[in-house]
């Protein structure tokens, strides 16, 4: 009689083996799961004040995945200034690094606001556009919000 090793030990070995080679050798920098980022801001508004602009929006409170998001631990601003997109354009990260500067990084007190004052340079823009996201406690960033134009300078 030959004696045979447990099927179950070796069907364990395997899948261990499997699961470290997989593993192995991968390269960058670590990525998170993109469901435990927070949700982008909604209800993005500019409108004039005082020769620049006011920006409202609700912060999110929940996860891509759904789950509750706790505080958010910043805002970022972006600010188009030159070519701004059409209102209610959804963006993608390289279109808003490419077109787009930052306008202000809010802190978790001021974020919970949801509100910023906007105050072009003194050479002014031809038009304004202006997109928002969100950075939970982990550096976790929300997709960009869509477009707002500030009321009044469509086509300026």
């Amino acid at each position: 009689m030959t004696h045979r090793p447990p099927v179950l030990a070796l069907l364990g070995l395997s899948l261990a083996l499997a699961a470290a080679a997989a593993g192995c050798g991968r390269k960058g920098p670590l990525t998170l799961p993109q469901g435990r980022a927070p949700m982008a801001v909604e209800r993005l508004a500019a409108v004039p004040e005082d020769g620049g602009a006011r920006l409202t929006w609700t912060n999110p409170e929940r996860t891509v995945a759904g789950k509750p998001l706790g505080p958010v631990a910043a805002v970022e601003v972006y600010v188009f200034e030159k070519d701004p997109p059409a209102a209610g354009a959804t963006l993608t990260a390289e279109a808003v690094e490419r077109a787009a500067r930052l306008a202000a990084r809010l802190d978790a007190a001021a974020a919970a606001a949801a509100s910023f004052a906007y105050v072009p340079g003194p050479a002014g823009a031809k038009g304004l556009a202006f997109t928002v996201r969100v950075r939970d406690r982990k550096g976790r960033a929300s997709a960009f919000s869509p477009v707002a134009v500030l009321a009044g300078r469509e086509g300026a």
